[in-house]
């Protein structure tokens, strides 16, 4: 909390406005009820500094959001709390607060009021509708506590924000399509077998070693055999499908994309195909994940949704071109089709 009391302009104006209709009036008519009261409105002024200064590092501000992950076009409740432990004195709060979906960019920013009651505190609730996928961020930008007569006021703002992420659309029932009517060009199944592409892991299975990172366990093969197995990733060369994300310009184009990619992922898995996923970062550089398992598969979304993904449109095929031109891939794409093997 600021340790320096400020005085609120117009509060001081309208403190002294009235002050000085007292005086006016006590001038002309000598009365012992207006003296009395000009007194008193003095004496309320240095009570209702003491009240704050009581208050300054005493009140904090909460956010609340879900912690787990929405879905799109869900209302997301969000409450911003006060929590005032003083017992005879309550403070009224001027709260700006911003919000917005750190993958569309979109950022917004309101100013409310709330009344925190002795004791008890206050809290500010409302709902966030998210329309596009995206990590939604929200945050107190600064919030003002006023003394009763609104003359003095302690500024501060909250250096941590809460999140929360809201999801593309999926369907799970998509799992059960087969890949060449979601994917076009992609090859059947019959036909890769002739081809001799079957299925060959990009990852072995072996016990645990001292110095292994924790986030290479397979928990549940451990909890299986009893004893802790590790997932090691094998030489590169293996059979994979390459899977290309080309986020554009558009936000609705991109938040489709978004959805189509995760259905996409989730059938390949499904399919036990290994995946490695490409995407361009916010500063143009080409990025890839290795993927054979859901969880990873929905920790590098996260971490698209979590960047802003506007992009120029076109350029991720001209670098895959240049960096991987050998490459087959299947590129992202909305419509009839997913995507397209290329």
């Amino acid at each position: 909390m600021d340790k320096k009391l400020r005085l609120s302009i117009k509060g001081t104006v309208r403190f002294f406005v009235v002050f000085a209709l007292l005086l006016w009036m006590w001038n002309f008519f000598r009365s012992y009820l207006l003296f009395l009261m000009m007194v008193l409105m003095i004496a309320g002024v240095i009570l209702s500094a003491a009240g704050i200064l009581l208050a300054r590092g005493r009140i904090h501000s909460e956010i609340m959001m879900p912690y787990h992950r929405v879905g799109k076009n869900t209302e997301i409740p969000v409450e911003i709390r006060f929590a005032n432990p003083l017992r005879f004195t309550g403070f009224a709060i001027d709260v700006t607060y911003r919000f917005g979906n750190l993958f569309t960019g979109s950022m917004e920013e309101k100013k409310e009021k709330i009344w925190a009651a002795p004791q008890k505190g206050g809290s500010l609730c409302f709902l966030l509708n998210s329309r596009y996928a995206g990590r939604i961020r929200l945050s107190v930008e600064e919030y003002r506590i006023y003394d009763a007569l609104h003359i003095f006021y302690l500024a501060d703002r909250e250096e941590k924000g809460a999140e929360t992420l809201v999801w593309p659309f999926f369907s799970d029932g998509e799992d059960t399509e087969e890949l060449c009517e979601c994917i076009e060009g992609f090859p059947q199944e019959d036909e890769s077998r002739k081809r001799g592409a079957e299925y060959q892991p990009d990852y072995e299975i072996r016990e645990y070693l001292a110095g292994d990172e924790l986030k290479s366990i397979h928990w549940k093969l451990s909890a299986k055999q009893g004893k802790l197995m590790v997932r090691e990733r094998l030489a590169a060369g293996r059979e994979r499908v390459n899977v290309v994300l080309p986020l554009g310009d558009h936000l609705d184009g991109n938040d489709a994309l978004m959805g189509a990619l995760y259905g996409i992922g989730r059938l390949l898995l499904a399919k036990e195909y290994p995946v490695r996923l490409f995407w361009q970062s916010v500063g143009g550089v080409l990025c890839s994940r290795y993927i054979v398992e859901t969880g990873e598969l929905e920790n590098a979304i996260g971490e698209i949704l979590s960047t802003n993904g506007i992009r120029a449109s076109g350029s991720i095929m001209e670098q895959m071109a240049a960096e991987h031109p050998a490459e087959r891939y299947i590129l992202v794409q909305t419509g009839a089709f997913k995507g397209a093997y290329l």
